[in-house]
């Protein structure tokens, strides 16, 4: 999968499809959330969410100026191209490290789940439970993790693939 491809999954997966709209303008210059809000016809609400989300990210800047006029704080925004690599790179070495956690705790903890799809819990939670569902009172059953963690081995696997392609 191309950088491209992968930081419009990241802007739509943060900011959703308004987020998406607003990175393909390409504003030159700096824009105002109203400016955005009026050019596409969108709630100014949804604009400034989107914005923000792309701002919770590294991909949008902005600065604040008070309207000499209305006494109002208005945003002055501005999104950074330049840094769309930087920012791919750092959201997905979060979700490896992220999977990384999850494969330790499925690969050092023996769970046991309810049939119903009810509970999944350790082993000593089981035990407090007497092996029995909280929820339905069917018996716990052993669940074996080795699917799963192959799975989250394999996303982990993908995500080191596109960190080398990106830095080479």
């Amino acid at each position: 999968m191309q950088s491209d491809e992968l930081i419009r999954e990241l802007i739509e997966r943060v900011a959703g499809e308004v987020g998406l709209i607003i990175f393909a303008l390409k504003p030159k210059k700096g824009f105002t959330d109203e400016q955005i809000a009026i050019e596409l016809g969108i709630e100014i609400n949804d604009v400034r969410k989107a914005l923000f989300a792309l701002y919770e990210v590294g991909i949008a800047e902005y600065s604040r100026h008070r309207d000499d006029e209305t006494g109002w704080m208005e945003y002055h925004w501005r999104i950074n191209y330049e840094r769309q690599i930087d920012v791919l790179e750092k959201e997905l070495r979060k979700t490896k490290s992220k999977l990384e956690e999850k494969l330790e705790s499925e690969t050092s903890t023996m769970y046991y789940i309810c049939q119903n799809g009810h509970v999944k819990v350790s082993y000593a939670e089981a035990m407090e439970l007497n092996f029995m569902c909280p929820k339905c009172g069917v018996v716990l059953e052993y669940h074996d993790n080795s699917i799963a963690a192959d799975k989250i081995r394999e996303e982990i696997k993908k995500i080191e693939e596109m960190l080398n392609e990106m830095n080479n």
